[in-house]
């Protein structure tokens, strides 16, 4: 097998294992929510923005998840899809704030999920 077919395959498994990992996180922060006293706790505000960065690839197969709490803390996960290639970037948000510069996908994402 060629060394492309094996950069694909593991692009995908990494996806899918992305995938998997944020859904269950998704899904346990909503529970934690219903339950909780606490007006600060689990998820409660979130935004997807896909998106094409590239002009090489056909698609908008890169993404932006922004994941927040009532305190408008949490983080945002950027995904770089090219032929041969994803990456994977995080940033921290706090208070509404990004602690890093933000591209213009990740602002619009920010912004989705603030209101």
């Amino acid at each position: 097998m060629s060394s492309v077919w094996l950069i694909i395959m593991f692009s995908i498994i990494l996806i899918w294992l992305i995938g998997i990992t944020l859904y269950t996180l998704v899904k346990k922060s909503v529970a934690t929510v219903a339950v909780s006293s606490s007006p600060h706790s689990g998820l409660s505000k979130w935004s997807l923005v896909k998106f094409n960065p590239f002009s090489d690839t056909g698609g908008s197969h890169s993404f932006v998840i922004c994941l927040l709490d009532n305190g408008k803390n949490g983080i945002i996960l950027t995904s770089l899809h090219s032929r041969g290639l994803t990456r994977f970037y995080a940033k921290n948000v706090e208070g509404g704030k990004a602690d890093q510069d933000l591209s213009g996908e990740e602002k619009q994402a920010l912004n989705n999920a603030l209101k």
